[in-house]
């Protein structure tokens, strides 16, 4: 098969080092070696969240990351908020809808950041909610919403817990976690951490694993006490993904040696050099508040979809198609993991051509 570039939302280019990482031969992983390999990984993911809270590790998608933070903490007939700016705002509101509870929307328009006073008077108007939703980075769009000021307000309203999607937001944004308040966040591997999809990650406060004791929803899988029981001993309790828990081990020491400051100015510079080109072609960023390494564009009279095919056909490029009634108007570039600026301008190269052609 032959290699594309990875210029999409995930999976990501992956570091060489750590693509060796996951060709290695196949472990056991109920042994002291793994046992001290957990406690290494589980002690770096709270560096992740910048959290003393502890972190949990599912083999699943974001996604089920996702649904895990909602079995986990509610009940059916519990209602709760959602703030709904695109495909993964709306993911919240359809996986607490699939367990029987009542939702509130927060509608935002694509591309636009959630005004905080309008969630503070959605809050104010629904202040018996048991959760608030909310998404770091709108992978759809590229939006950036503030949670710490989301949190801020939630200061007042102790009995909601206050729910955080950060898959694609990250490492790649600050975000800290105990500081702004969040009781559980989520993520997943296949973004900023740039490893293979297949790992989900959970933190919840204190004050959330209280609540998860009263909840109806949770289930065999996902019951996050057995998680942090089993972390507790340096152990998952169902088989995890072994190869690519031993690329996330070698990441995040990878990452931590870096450090997240640092780390997170490399990723904005090479954001900020994509998007200076994009802009120099005709394009302007959809995002009011645009995130680093997710850039939504719109196309004007260019038909978007075009130009992801022929970015694929003839210069093996993926960028990230959008579906629905913006197939044609928008695509989307991610500039995750392994991704340099001679990469970026290759990219920026072949699509000057595509848009010539086209």
């Amino acid at each position: 098969m032959k290699k594309k570039l990875l210029m999409v939302l995930g999976p990501t280019e992956i570091e060489k080092d750590i693509l060796k990482e996951g060709a290695n031969s196949q472990e056991y992983m109920r042994t002291l070696d793994y046992t001290n390999k957990w406690f290494r990984i589980f002690d770096n993911l709270k560096y992740a969240f910048q959290t003393k809270n502890p972190v949990v590790v599912y083999a699943t998608s974001g996604t089920g990351a996702m649904e895990a933070a909602v079995t986990n903490f509610l009940s059916s007939n519990d209602k709760v908020i959602y703030i709904n700016g695109g495909s993964f705002g709306k993911r919240w509101g359809d996986i607490c809808q699939k367990h029987n509870i009542e939702t509130v929307e927060i509608p935002v328009e694509f591309g636009k950041t959630p005004n905080i006073e309008n969630v503070k008077k959605y809050i104010e108007q629904n202040s018996d909610v048991k959760a608030l939703f909310a998404t770091l980075n709108e992978t759809s769009s590229g939006v950036l919403t503030d949670i710490k000021a989301i949190g801020e307000i939630l200061k007042n309203y102790p009995d909601i817990l206050f729910i955080v999607d950060c898959v694609s937001g990250l490492l790649s944004e600050e975000f800290l976690q105990d500081e702004w308040g969040v009781d559980i966040a989520v993520s997943a591997s296949q973004k900023a951490f740039a490893l293979p999809p297949g790992l989900g990650f959970l933190s919840a406060s204190e004050k959330a694993l209280e609540r998860a004791e009263k909840s109806n929803l949770r289930n065999f899988y996902f019951d996050i006490f057995d998680y942090v029981n089993n972390a507790k001993r340096g152990q998952t309790p169902f088989t995890p993904a072994v190869g690519i828990v031993n690329q996330l081990d070698k990441r995040l020491q990878k990452i931590k040696k870096e450090g997240l400051v640092n780390f997170r100015n490399r990723y904005k510079q090479n954001t900020l050099y994509l998007r200076e080109g994009l802009q120099k072609l005709g394009f302007n960023v959809l995002a009011e508040n645009p995130t680093n390494c997710v850039t939504a564009v719109y196309t004007n009279d260019v038909d978007a979809y075009q130009i992801v095919q022929l970015m694929r056909e003839k210069y093996d490029i993926e960028i990230a198609p959008s579906g629905g009634d913006l197939k044609h108007k928008l695509f989307r570039v991610g500039n995750f993991g392994a991704i340099k600026i001679k990469d970026i301008k290759y990219f920026l190269k072949s699509l000057d051509k595509v848009l010539k052609e086209l």
